[in-house]
């Protein structure tokens, strides 16, 4: 019993030096604002998409009507084995500087298509200096891509990483999701602050083609389904840590939709939880493992409480210390991004995300998920 309170002590207070650390980063991280700026950089958008008739319509249109010169900016639209209209849709938009691709003809007929081989084909068909990726299911601001190149012009920047949040957000489950993720978001940037990168996210990020191949791109983590972000991210900031940067800016904001359903919901978080067995960075991996146990010792008190009582006031400790330090860290990034009134869900949110996460780290370890009809290990 003594063990465990200490246990439980322990990894309460390094929960709290972790959280506070993503904090006084993400707060110390100056907003990014650009004035007067014009690009001279040509880059290519990227975007795989893969069944995405409802979206792709409206993120290539964002794309195209970019504060950006027309001569300086090309996309390519990937149609990952789309059984949908995704490739008629994006047939319908008639502009010199949409390419679009279908993955079946790149890869013989074969079904072994990914994200990571949608990025290398697209990249090996340009000459552009600056690779942008997002999702087909994103929308984004008209000054998105002039922050992005602002970065690595002005700045040197060769690895820029963006924000991206929710949006349209139509019941209780999709506003928790909405407030979870600002903690995505801020862990991101406070954790880069720090020299200890935690969190990438391919929706909206930017990287130099001379970096992409001098990292061997995405060899020696081709054959792992997701990581496209986080592995190039790591690449990237072992290599150089000074070229990689976290743009903090509103304008340069990506917005995608929050999950429909629990079922879409946790096989897209055992998705993300999937590539973490293959981390080779110790403090990645040593951050991961401390909130997953600080939960699972939190859980555990609270039902072990019923048999030794004083675990209660150890689950209650650790429960209102968490609840304490996540309130301060969410609540700046929800108002950094004028969505405040989502901290009056935060008790319910914070049951949601211990709940998920305890759920979805255990499953992500030891089975398959599905993504869009693929099953992927």
């Amino acid at each position: 019993m003594t063990a465990f309170i200490i246990l439980s002590a322990i990894f309460t207070g390094a929960y709290l030096v972790l959280m506070l650390l993503y904090y006084t980063g993400w707060i110390a991280t100056k907003e990014f604002v650009v004035k007067d700026f014009q690009p001279k950089t040509k880059v290519a958008v990227i975007i795989a998409a893969r069944n995405e008739e409802k979206n792709i319509l409206n993120v290539v249109r964002d794309i195209l009507a970019q504060n950006y010169p027309k001569e300086l900016m090309e996309i390519f639209a990937m149609d990952d084995f789309s059984s949908d209209k995704t490739f008629e849709l994006l047939n319908s938009i008639s502009d010199s500087r949409l390419k679009i691709i279908q993955m079946k003809n790149e890869v013989n007929g074969e079904r072994i298509s990914s994200k990571k081989k949608a990025i290398e084909i697209a990249i090996s068909k340009t000459q552009a200096d600056l690779i942008i990726t997002t999702d087909a299911d994103c929308r984004m601001k008209s000054e998105w891509l002039k922050n992005l190149v602002a970065a690595y012009e002005l700045h040197g920047k060769q690895f820029i990483m963006g924000h991206v949040k929710y949006h349209g957000e139509k019941n209780l489950f999709q506003k928790m999701q909405a407030l979870d993720f600002f903690g995505y978001t801020g862990i991101a940037c406070g954790s880069l602050f720090w020299r200890m990168p935690a969190l990438c996210n391919g929706a909206n990020l930017a990287y130099s083609r001379k970096l992409f191949y001098e990292l061997n791109g995405f060899g020696g983590n081709e054959n792992i389904a997701s990581g496209d972000d986080m592995f190039l991210m790591t690449k990237a900031f072992q290599k150089n840590p000074s070229s990689v940067f976290y743009l903090k800016s509103t304008e340069s904001t990506v917005s995608t939709f929050a999950s429909a359903t629990w079922k879409e919901f946790l096989q897209q978080r055992i998705r993300w939880g999937s590539k973490s067995k293959h981390y080779t960075d110790f403090k990645i991996t040593a951050s991961l493992s401390v909130v997953f146990l600080f939960y699972l010792l939190m859980i555990i008190a609270a039902i072990l409480s019923t048999a030794y009582c004083v675990l209660l006031t150890v689950f209650f400790f650790m429960f209102l210390s968490k609840c304490l330090v996540d309130a301060i860290f969410l609540g700046s990034v929800a108002n950094f991004f004028n969505r405040r009134k989502l901290m009056l869900i935060f008790l319910p949110a914070q049951i949601f995300h211990i709940t998920y996460v305890l759920i979805a780290g255990v499953l992500s370890q030891l089975k398959t998920y599905n993504w869009k009809g693929r099953t992927n290990k």
